[in-house]
């Protein structure tokens, strides 16, 4: 790995925000040493750098307010080495969580490669400066998700039924059955009016974050076949997370083509 030259591509940003959990920037303290006890001692060595964060790029929730703290940063193997008073865009993931934070680069940009997004969070409501790429990473999943659906319709819910369904676990789905009014019919062997979906209701691990239809709700559902016992209750079924997306995702889906 060497440092990607200024211009770097949003392609190659895109995959660097998905390979990494964090990303930021920061100027090279100390090397060879770090800055947290926790940190193995047989794996320091002069690829052990402590950075001082200037401004985080992306994050979990819970490390977004890392700006003005040192980080341990594990070089990668075949990057290049770092001196102090170097700045870089770094895309780490976690290595050693402690009094401390130890992290383990993914990849490294110049730091002028990332000034552009810093400038523009600055005058937008986005919370971050990669907000827009990860949004833009959000965009192409669903995308991708909506290929392996059966049909995608815009529709209101019109109807909410328990189908009593016996349980055998305390795992099974729970399955209700919401009654949709198609109005658009993006993809699928669907037509326009009312069909039966299954979703559902538990809210066991495993099911918990399947969309939960609500009566009156409008939206984009992408839509999954069904097949053996349950195909007789409804032709339909949601079982993913991303099988509803508000109504404006419909363009989404048709930039993503």
């Amino acid at each position: 790995m060497t440092d990607v030259s200024h211009g770097v591509a949003p392609e190659r940003l895109t995959e660097l925000v998905r390979q990494a959990p964090l990303s930021f920037v920061g100027t090279v303290t100390r090397v060879g040493g770090t800055s947290l006890a926790a940190f193995p001692a047989d794996a320091r060595d002069e690829r052990t750098t402590v950075v001082k964060v200037a401004e985080v790029l992306h994050a979990p929730k819970a490390f977004r307010q890392l700006a003005g703290s040192e980080v341990t940063v594990q070089l990668a193997p075949d990057g290049d080495l770092l001196v102090v008073g170097d700045t870089r865009a770094f895309f780490v993931r976690g290595l050693v969580y402690g009094e401390g934070l130890g992290l383990a680069e993914v990849a490294r940009l110049p730091a002028e490669a990332v000034q552009g997004h810093v400038s523009l969070a600055a005058t937008t409501a986005d919370e971050m400066p990669f907000s827009s790429v990860q949004r833009a990473i959000r965009d192409q999943d669903i995308a991708a998700h909506a290929g392996t659906a059966d049909a995608v319709v815009l529709a209101t819910v019109a109807g909410l039924e328990d189908l009593g369904l016996p349980a055998h676990s305390e795992h099974d789905p729970l399955w209700w059955r919401a009654a949709l009014d198609v109005a658009h019919v993006e993809a699928g062997p669907v037509g326009t009016g009312r069909i039966g979906v299954l979703y559902p209701s538990s809210e066991d691990m495993r099911w918990h974050r399947v969309p939960k239809p609500k009566a009156g709700q409008l939206g984009l559902w992408l839509l999954h076949a069904t097949s053996g016992d349950i195909a007789e209750q409804a032709p339909y079924q949601l079982l993913h997370p991303d099988d509803y997306q508000p109504a404006q995702k419909l363009a989404v889906l048709r930039e993503g083509r």
